[in-house]
């Protein structure tokens, strides 16, 4: 098991504020390098229940990708296929409540944090928030360098007021 000393929770913070300043300047590519080639990127459906251990169908999800469908939606960003982002979105992340907890083995550690989005397109007036937990695997090198093993954003909403799930959250 993996000790969080204050260096490797720093770390792990900078690397949160690094990616989401990463995202919402639209740099996929330097974004996408902070990715351990074996990421499992995975947004589970919600549904409205009485109880919270039924509010996920298992193997149902919005989303459920690994680095070969990430590197495969930033290609297709770069064609005139992309409706869903063609303008592309202005976003703002803001990241907090982070936990840190050890994880087993590999200087892997569990994450548990908060992320709001800001989310404008075109030149509407309108614009989305989506809040979302996220519960990521960190993989943390004997540099302090981070690199994101998993990631499950869990939707705060059932049903998405949003058209499109067509950023990284």
């Amino acid at each position: 098991m993996s000790a969080i000393t204050p260096d490797i929770e720093f770390s792990i913070r900078q690397f949160l504020g690094r990616e989401a300043m990463l995202l919402d300047n639209g740099r996929l590519d330097d974004w996408v390098a902070l990715l351990d080639e074996n990421i499992l990127y995975e947004i589970p459906l919600r549904i409205s229940a009485r109880k919270r251990e039924d509010e996920f169908p298992k193997g149902a999800f919005r989303m459920h990708e690994d680095m070969a469908m990430i590197r495969k939606r930033l290609e297709r960003m770069g064609t005139n296929e992309n409706w869903a982002e063609d303008p592309a979105s202005r976003t703002v992340r803001t990241v907090g409540s982070v936990l840190v907890e050890a994880d087993e083995g590999d200087g892997i550690y569990r994450v548990h944090s908060a992320l709001s989005l800001y989310r404008q397109r075109a030149i509407d007036r309108a614009y989305e928030w989506i809040p979302a937990r996220r519960i990521d695997r960190i993989r943390v090198g004997s540099d302090g360098a981070c690199q994101l093993v998993r990631r499950t954003v869990i939707l705060a909403e059932t049903i998405l007021q949003t058209p499109n799930l067509a950023v990284f959250l």
